[in-house]
């Protein structure tokens, strides 16, 4: 026999199976998120540059400076944005290693460390080249020695970074510990990387 349908069924059903209908919406919520994560609209690589930092960052400033850059100077970029990385001994190398493995992360500031680790591991991009970059640093005099790396598998040493201490003005969005502005070369815009290096030293000289 069927189980009239009145209020005082529906509240004993309710009652017993409220859980069902947590679960179903719970699920129903998943599956909408996830199918927003893999279907919204993402920026192919040559497309953005992200300026990751290993220390410290003001994130205000920084967002609204790469903002500026983007619209001024880098218009065919459809995002610049920063990211701050745990600047810890134990989950900080753990997290940089898994962005640069994931070719994540176009400009880096590192702290001394692991800009010594990566530089001579072969993991950074050498800068030397660049002859705008290097024309910025000769006509202000500035020495970047400091930057040169020697490779322990090849034995070359290469510009792998720009010392932190050589534009003073960058304290103002982002530090880290005897810091250097490099390039990882896992990369995947890496044209559009030495561009915004370029900017960003010019910027930051003084």
């Amino acid at each position: 026999m069927n189980t009239p349908l009145n209020s005082k069924t529906l509240k004993q059903h309710f009652a017993y199976s409220w859980w069902k209908y947590l679960l179903v919406a719970l699920i129903a919520f998943g599956l909408v998120d996830l199918l927003y994560t893999m279907t919204a609209y993402r920026s192919p690589a040559n497309k953005k540059v992200e300026f990751y930092v290993y220390g410290m960052m003001e994130q205000e400033k920084l967002t609204t400076y790469m903002e500026k850059v983007r619209t001024t100077e880098m218009e065919d970029m459809e995002v610049m944005t920063p990211l701050q990385l745990m600047n810890d001994s134990y989950y900080g190398p753990m997290q940089l290693m898994t962005y640069m493995a994931a070719s994540e992360g176009d400009v880096y500031l590192l702290s001394r460390d692991e800009f010594v680790t990566l530089a001579a591991q072969g993991s950074l991009l050498p800068l030397e080249n660049d002859k705008e970059l290097m024309a910025l640093f000769d006509q202000a005099g500035i020495n970047l020695q400091n930057g040169w790396r020697k490779d322990n598998e090849t034995g070359e040493s290469h510009l792998c970074g720009i010392p932190q201490n050589k534009v003073p003005g960058l304290s103002q969005y982002a530090y880290a510990t005897d810091g250097y502005l490099c390039i990882p070369v896992t990369s995947a815009n890496e044209e559009n990387a030495l561009k915004f290096l370029r900017i960003l030293c010019r910027d930051t000289l003084k």
